[in-house]
């Protein structure tokens, strides 16, 4: 117990960073990456990211479907394996076509780590601390955002080489570790699985429309997809050069998350979500003022970017909350995956939407968005527990 207590609140976290890291590393660059990836152009080398994002999210449901078949170790274990040799091989590529296909297959290996990690950490830890260690991954996850635009920055100056490289050895090592844990217990205790996959698949159009569940994947389309958004735009604005020091508050922004189970004793999940919606979409729109030089006082931008990433350090944690409490038991896990799923579709199509509409109709049509998703958890309270 106590190595499966290291696993679940040092390991799995850490490695958790490292893989989710992959879906915002080229966020910061992408005049880099036109300079050593041939037949790259600014119109669509974010698609780069966007085809990382919509596979994670395909294969979020596919992995979490097989670890069930397979094993949690196992699965973690030949997952990290396959993101390892891809990691590996990206950095050999330099044709922007076949790094786009590159990304798509290293995005549906990234997606084996998310949902089957939190699927072990439920299995294998005690209820005492389950839910802090949930709290470090969720913690983890959100942090990429920050870091992961960090450390493409720094890591990705004139070729991918070190910046995969060094993700590579990582995923290798865990796919190392998971692997003897996956012997070890498969000698313990063998658990075959008798669902089949046709049947799981049957079931995500009733878990997807449930009118409970429903209403959490609206407001989990629009989460990522916000934040990827805005900081695709101040990357092309006048604000880049507050873009390190905004990450950095992001950073303390985002460790309020590990307080979430604290909250959640106090205030119904739904109404945390509610209000984590309220400021997201608040601050949101001042940004756009700032965006369009309506607004100069640097210090009250930084107040009102913290308050952006701290409604979506809570916004996060209170969405796996109110899916875990309203989803049946029997299909809590795929209620978890799909969640999963539609969260990183949303940030996969924030990376693209920049290049697609102007800067003021794309944030007031989010911030739209976000406040309609906090109204409608409000008039179908009744509906929650």
């Amino acid at each position: 117990m106590k190595y499966k207590l290291i696993v679940g609140t040092t390991l799995i976290p850490f490695i958790a960073l490292a893989v989710v890291t992959l879906l915002y590393i080229f966020l910061p660059i992408p005049e880099n990456l036109l300079i050593f990836i041939k037949g790259s152009t600014p119109s669509n080398v974010s698609l780069l990211t966007s085809v990382f994002g919509i596979f994670y999210a395909i294969g979020l449901i596919i992995w979490g479907i097989l670890s069930d078949k397979i094993g949690k170790d196992f699965t973690l274990a030949i997952g990290l394996l396959l993101l390892a040799l891809i990691t590996f091989i990206i950095p050999l590529i330099s044709g922007y076509y076949l790094l786009l296909l590159a990304r798509s297959i290293q995005g549906f290996c990234a997606a084996s780590f998310p949902p089957v990690a939190l699927s072990w950490i439920s299995v294998n830890l005690a209820d005492a601390t389950k839910s802090k260690a949930i709290s470090i991954i969720s913690c983890a996850f959100l942090l990429a955002t920050t870091i992961g635009q960090w450390f493409g920055s720094i890591m990705i100056v004139d070729s991918l080489h070190k910046s995969m490289w060094f993700l590579g050895i990582i995923y290798a090592l865990g796919a190392v570790c998971f692997y003897f844990n996956s012997s070890k217990s498969n000698r313990k205790k063998p658990t075959p699985q008798k669902t089949t996959i046709t049947s799981i698949f049957s079931k995500l159009p009733n878990i997807l429309f449930n009118k409970k569940l429903f209403p959490i994947y609206c407001c989990s389309l629009f989460v990522l997809l916000s934040f990827v958004s805005l900081y695709s735009i101040l990357h092309h604005s006048s604000l880049i050069i507050y873009v390190p020091t905004l990450r950095n508050i992001s950073i303390i922004a985002i460790l309020f998350s590990l307080t979430a189970g604290y909250i959640f004793k106090l205030i119904k999940p739904l109404y945390v979500l509610f209000m984590a919606l309220c400021l997201m979409s608040i601050s949101l729109l001042i940004h756009c003022f700032y965006i369009n030089d309506q607004l100069n006082f640097v210090s009250f931008l930084f107040i009102i970017h913290f308050i952006f990433i701290f409604g979506l350090a809570y916004a996060i944690p209170s969405m796996i909350t109110c899916i875990t409490i309203e989803s049946e038991a029997e299909s809590r896990g795929i209620a978890i995956s799909l969640y999963t799923c539609v969260l990183f579709i949303g940030a996969s199509v924030g990376a693209f939407l920049p290049t697609i509409f102007e800067t003021n109709t794309l944030i007031l049509l989010v911030t739209l968005f976000l406040f309609i998703c906090a109204l409608q958890l409000m008039l179908n309270k009744r509906n929650y527990h």
